[in-house]
């Protein structure tokens, strides 16, 4: 049997299920036991029977596609993060389109013109480029998630890692390590010191900030350094402490790319890690335990943000609830030897 001719009959005679049920499993709908939907896609997928147009006939509209924007795809966090959002649409018969922007806003702005143009239904913004308002005016097209960022807007879902908290800990854990002179780098935007809860960056920042300032301690501007995203950042950066007079004795790196160049370079030039410096990492990429002198990093749920905010799109595409969630996780240090 060609693939484009199989019918939800079909379906429902390979998997031995009745059509009654595999329309249930094909439109979402509750009460079908996990057994009885697996054996029922599995039929799809050995038929090439498409859920996502069956359930676009079901439903009547929509396009079935949930666009996903994420700076880069290179970047193994977000890699993971947009696995873990694919994955769960494919559950509940959605298809992902990625879109990376490369920092760009324009790059933003055409991903968020998909609902404008219904090529999607929704949107999951990873990163945020433009104005929020700007952004927030495309819900007039479709829906709209926040992984990952955040802001203090209450009225869009977003799922996010408590991150003040997991730098406070970063940065309390250096200094009970014996070091006082900690550097920071951060990645896009440049770090203001806003309330509590606004961005991502900021709250970060402040976490660090705060943690000095509980032992007695001030940040240094000369250790501060923004721009940094991956391993060719961190070699530079490195190559510039080093030239320093005054040295810091540790840094928070931004990302564990940043870490990975800081570590190479610091051994080339003959730096003992962590004795001379400590070099702390952050997402817990799987390059992490594999360095040279494995890292010490700030581990984010990757896995889990991206399931609740693809469970979030799907329940707001199901009509299910017009309630807006702000679904907050915790960070995690990790111990290795860099610090």
């Amino acid at each position: 049997m060609g693939k484009e001719l199989a019918t939800i009959s079909d379906v429902a005679r390979l998997s031995g299920m009745s059509v009654s049920t595999v329309s249930r499993v094909i439109n979402n709908k509750p009460h079908v036991s996990e057994e009885k939907r697996q054996k029922i896609l599995e039929a799809m997928d050995a038929l090439g029977y498409s859920p996502l147009q069956a359930a676009r006939q079901l439903r009547g509209s929509g396009s079935g596609n949930i666009a996903v924007v994420v700076p880069t795809i290179t970047n193994n966090f977000f890699a993971q993060l947009v696995d873990s959002i694919e994955k769960t649409c494919r559950r509940y018969h959605y298809r992902t389109l990625i879109v990376q922007t490369y920092g760009e806003k324009e790059s933003e702005e055409s991903a968020m013109n998909l609902l404008k143009m219904h090529h999607a239904d929704g949107v999951i913004l990873c990163a945020i480029e433009n104005d929020w308002d700007k952004l927030k005016a495309y819900r007039e097209y479709g829906k709209l998630v926040v992984c990952n960022e955040y802001n203090e807007d209450n009225e869009i879902s977003m799922v996010c890692g408590r991150q003040y908290e997991g730098f406070y800990k970063a940065a309390e854990y250096l200094l009970e390590k014996g070091y006082q002179k900690i550097a920071y780098c951060t990645g896009t935007r440049a770090v203001t010191l806003q309330d509590k809860g606004i961005n991502i960056d900021s709250d970060r920042y402040r976490g660090y900030m705060d943690a000095l300032a509980g032992h007695g301690f001030a940040a240094n501007a000369n250790w501060l350094f923004s721009g940094v995203r991956n391993l060719e950042d961190g070699r530079r950066i490195m190559q510039k402490i080093l030239t320093l007079s005054e040295k810091p004795d540790a840094v928070i790196a931004g990302s564990d790319e940043v870490a990975a160049g800081m570590v190479m370079e610091a051994l080339e030039k003959g730096v003992r890690i962590p004795e001379d410096f400590a070099i702390m990492g952050v997402d817990d990429q799987p390059l992490a335990s594999y360095l040279q002198v494995p890292l010490t990093t700030i581990w984010q749920p990757v896995q889990d943000q991206g399931k609740y905010a693809a469970k979030e799109m799907v329940r707001q595409l199901r009509g299910e609830s017009e309630e807006a969630i702000r679904k907050e996780l915790d960070l995690k240090l990790i111990v290795r030897q860099s610090a």
